[in-house]
């Protein structure tokens, strides 16, 4: 299953780029992130909760940073495996970071989500629902992370 999409935060490209290399801060904006712990400097472990139209699955996964061009461009690989089904998943996801104003970021991902087992039938049309409604929320909560609380 294949993902494009992007979304505005209103924040510099430098503000947003620290965020997504900081693991607390990232961890806070990923919508079901139970916790995110850095192995190394490109390598990175999870608990998840991702809720479906009609179920919650709890995995594992890791996620591998393959390359940043700093301020610009990161590629990303998660693999993972849900704890009570039988399966896994192999995500693939190059966000690019599109400066419009000095205050204002573009960020354009395309994922390339792969699954086996239990987890593939839950099938392409709920799972690409749950997707975009996740981008949505991290979307959200990355500009939260700017917004001054009044």
């Amino acid at each position: 299953m294949k993902v494009t999409d992007s979304f505005i935060i209103d924040a510099s490209r430098k503000n947003v780029w620290e965020v997504f290399m900081d693991v607390e801060k990232l961890a806070s904006c990923l919508p079901g992130c139970k916790d995110l712990i850095a192995k190394s400097e490109t390598e990175y472990e999870a608990n998840m909760e991702v809720k479906t139209a009609f179920m919650k699955v709890n995995f594992k996964a890791n996620g591998f940073l393959k390359e940043a061009i700093e301020e610009e461009e990161l590629n990303v690989e998660m693999l993972g495996k849900p704890m009570k089904l039988a399966g896994q998943f192999k995500t693939t996801m190059k966000v690019k970071l599109e400066e419009l104003e000095p205050n204002q970021t573009k960020i354009n991902y395309d994922m390339n989500l792969q699954m086996t087992g239990r987890l593939a039938s839950l099938g392409d049309v709920l799972m690409r629902g749950t997707v975009k409604k996740s981008a949505g929320e991290f979307a959200e909560n990355v500009q939260s992370l700017f917004t001054p609380v009044e």
